[in-house]
């Protein structure tokens, strides 16, 4: 039972939450659907997640074990959160200078 919770969150944090994500960077909420954004999410984790890792491991010798993998999909994560957090205050900042 443990192997298969294992198997379905491990699945979920590599193949979806990345690219899900991302997702709202490249496309505002309203902008798609949520099938689409969950099938965009798919293949933008298909596409990130291996990239970096491989990139990361090619050009810094980072080598790929579960914890160092781990790291670089919560730093896309985190980078996709951080352009969202700065994409949202830059707005809220227009909004408020443009009421003055």
């Amino acid at each position: 039972m443990i192997e298969i919770l294992r198997v379905i969150l491990g699945s979920a944090f590599v193949l979806f939450l990345p690219g899900f994500v991302w997702s709202y960077v490249f496309f505002e909420k309203g902008k798609i659907d949520e099938i689409e954004r969950i099938a965009l999410s798919f293949g933008l984790s298909i596409a990130l997640v291996p990239l970096a890792v491989f990139w990361l491991n090619w050009i810094f010798k980072v080598k790929i074990n579960l914890i160092n993998t781990s790291l670089v999909i919560l730093g896309l994560m985190g980078i996709a959160a951080g352009i969202l957090y700065v994409r949202r205050e830059k707005e809220s900042d227009e909004i408020i200078d443009g009421g003055i």
